[in-house]
């Protein structure tokens, strides 16, 4: 799957950060305004680049890509570590997978995730944007913010009813033509979402609370963040030992190469740009929590590699296209990458055919 979603060696710091980013809403109207040199944070972060925000010139070094190699041996395994000495694996048979049914039968409240159909009008004109297009949307009720009470008025309705709401557009709205005006959603409620505790901590996240938050902050569906569960599910079921240092210094090493290689692209400096994301106070900070965390991970696909018997070759990187990459990230790391794509796809088969 040259294309799937956790794709190691292009998404590697959405895997940094995709989590951790959900808790900053604002993030990126806040980046922007750094970059556009109005910073609104209200916090005391200085601004050490030196050049004005947002320029990627060669006034600022980028890092060395190929150091993502290090720490890694010529089949893309950590060097002199067997994974397996430190991992106890589950049995793929032994792993069960969340549930995340759907509710029909009481009223919308407080905390639920919807699904919900609407299309909005003024003075009874269907208005641009302001339709579903039957294709259905998730909002947290509490959490998702829409305009007016908007959201409060779906409160006790219950799945297939259909109703009409009435809001009024706050003046002035990111539409002129929409400013001010009083207008009519016609909603029809799909059904509730049965999203457990335990069921969010499952597929990553830290509380059902925390999953709320990532999706009403980033407008994603239940069904994105639900569609692909084997791979966290499978990571915690399996138990880590104490991960030999060299591989959490080589795990420490290639994340703050990805960081810097990302904040340069905004023109700022590593440690700004993690205070922007995450909320750490320096780069230093957030490594020390983080890349323990993915050495464990990386422990846990390289210890699946070598129970599995699963290797990456010249040949997958000629089948994957990735020759062009080999120069700049490095051989090691282009069949670390690859290694990791066949895991995932191997667990991800094991446990839907389970």
């Amino acid at each position: 799957m040259k294309n799937r979603k956790l794709l190691c060696l292009l998404l590697a710091l959405a895997l940094v950060f995709a989590l951790a980013s959900c808790q900053r809403g604002a993030f990126s109207d806040k980046l922007n305004d750094k970059v556009n040199g109005a910073d609104t944070s209200g916090g005391a972060s200085d601004d050490t680049s030196g050049d004005s925000a947002g320029d990627t010139s060669d006034s600022a070094a980028l890092p060395d890509y190929t150091a993502l190699s290090n720490g890694l041996d010529e089949n893309g395994f950590y060097a002199g570590v067997r994974a397996l000495d430190f991992v106890t694996l589950p049995a793929f048979e032994d792993v069960e997978l969340p549930e995340f049914p759907q509710i029909y039968d009481r009223g919308i409240a407080d905390g639920d995730f919807v699904n919900i159909d609407y299309v909005g009008s003024v003075d009874g004109v269907e208005f641009e944007g302001g339709s579903t297009g039957g294709q259905g949307s998730d909002i947290v009720v509490g959490y998702t913010s829409f305009i007016d009470d908007f959201i409060e008025q779906l409160k006790g309705h219950k799945p297939g009813e259909n109703f009409d709401i009435e809001v009024t557009f706050p003046d002035p709205y990111q539409s002129e033509d929409l400013a001010g005006k009083d207008a009519v959603f016609n909603i029809t409620v799909n059904y509730i979402w049965d999203i457990a505790e335990d069921a969010a901590k499952a597929i990553g996240f830290e509380s059902r609370d925390h999953m709320a938050q990532y999706i009403a902050y980033n407008y994603v569906s239940v069904e994105e963040v639900t569609s692909e569960t084997e791979i966290p599910v499978f990571l915690s079921a399996a138990q880590c030992g104490d991960i030999p240092q060299a591989v959490t210094d080589a795990v420490r090493a290639a994340m703050k190469t990805q960081i810097e290689l990302q904040a340069s692209q905004y023109g700022l400096d590593a440690d700004t740009f993690v205070q922007y994301m995450v909320g750490a106070s320096t780069l230093d900070e957030y490594l020390d929590v983080q890349a323990p965390f993915h050495a464990q991970q990386d422990m846990i696909f390289q210890a699946v590699a070598e129970r599995e018997g699963i290797t990456a070759t010249d040949e997958d990187i000629t089948e994957n296209e990735y020759e062009s990459y080999v120069d700049v990230y490095g051989k090691p790391y282009v069949l670390y990458s690859l290694l990791q794509n066949k895991v995932m796809d191997l667990i991800t088969e094991r446990l839907l055919d389970a």
